[in-house]
């Protein structure tokens, strides 16, 4: 039998197992007597003992993710798991405001990013703060000045301080040049409309305009969608930066039994990687030696060194094992 295990080293220096996976060989099906029929190898059917696995993780996984990232103002989600991605916040509810934040709102129609108007509070700041407390990943802020100057001020939750500006009126170098040449189509077109008009009598359409609004509108979107995943890798690097900095930060490679029980005592919190002999019997000695500490997994890439012994029992191993408390 074979056993791995996904383990979880949460802010306080404590160990959680999020998921395991065990291989069982036969031994289960055996002890149920469960069979399957297999191809046929002769005139008789043959009848075997399937080979089994098990795999499982659970809602321990959403309790470390709310240690694990959080801070004085709450959760801090990565942004494919948020329930809610992008929070526009506006500063104010007039007519010309919220007409501005329908506009960005349907650049969004077509994407499956999960946003939503956070307005439950008369004061904007309680409405930063609550989608700040349930972890929204990114904010959207409109008020007058981004009405006015035909922009979008973007919010990471992980760098509150910094903003970000999008001018999604403004067009580059490029855009400059490409705009009148759509425009200059687009008149061509209108023009042929309007001559099957006064041949065949067919309601001319207006292509010129629906072109131009339509390549507005891409351009819109396509500095806004930019923008945010760029913020979305961004944010998510950093959240997984900082967790495995502090995981590294907080693993003690330890040789003697003395050296531990004083780093222990000293207050060190962490996970203790330390040669370990791998029998059951010594491994039952722990919580006697160490209140709540445990062997949490073996370590599948560090080996001990040619006669090296076990930390606890003085035993030739060929085993490092990660030493943890737990809840």
């Amino acid at each position: 039998m074979e056993s791995y295990t996904v383990e979880c080293l949460l802010p306080d220096g404590q160990c959680l197992q999020l998921a395991t996976s065990h291989y069982f060989g036969d031994n289960f099906c055996r002890a149920m007597n469960v069979k399957f029929q297999s191809k046929k190898q002769s005139k008789e059917e043959q009848l075997q003992y399937p080979f089994s696995t098990s795999w499982g993780t659970s809602t321990r996984a959403i309790g470390a993710l709310a240690l694990s990232h959080v801070d004085s103002l709450g959760l801090i989600l990565p942004f494919d798991v948020a329930p809610v991605q992008i929070a526009f916040i506006l500063v104010g509810e007039n007519e010309e405001l919220i007409n501005y934040y329908q506009e960005i709102l349907e650049t969004f129609t077509f994407t499956k990013y999960r946003c939503r108007l956070y307005n439950q509070n008369k004061q904007v700041n309680l409405n930063i703060l609550q989608a700040d407390k349930e972890g929204c990943p990114l904010k959207i802020i409109l008020g007058p000045e981004e009405l006015e100057e035909g922009k979008i001020t973007l919010k990471r939750r992980d760098n509150i301080k910094n903003k970000i500006t999008i001018n999604i009126a403004a067009k580059s170098g490029f855009e400059a040049k490409l705009f009148p040449l759509f425009e200059d189509y687009a008149e061509k077109l209108n023009k042929i409309s309007l001559e099957e008009y006064k041949k065949n009598a067919i309601e001319p359409a207006n292509i010129k305009e629906q072109m131009i609004e339509s390549v507005k509108k891409g351009h819109k979107q396509g500095k806004i969608f930019k923008a945010i995943t760029q913020a979305r890798e961004e944010l998510n690097k950093n959240l997984y930066q900082k967790s495995v900095n502090f995981r590294d930060q907080h693993i003690f490679s330890v040789r003697e039994y003395q050296e531990l029980e004083k780093k222990i005592k000293g207050g060190v919190v962490g996970l203790f990687l330390i040669p370990f002999c791998n029998n059951l019997s010594c491994e039952e000695t722990i919580p006697s030696k160490l209140p709540a500490y445990s062997i949490r997994c073996l370590s599948l890439t560090e080996k001990p060194k040619e006669g090296e012994k076990c930390i606890f029992c003085a035993f030739s191993t060929d085993n490092y094992a990660y030493l943890g408390r737990s809840y």
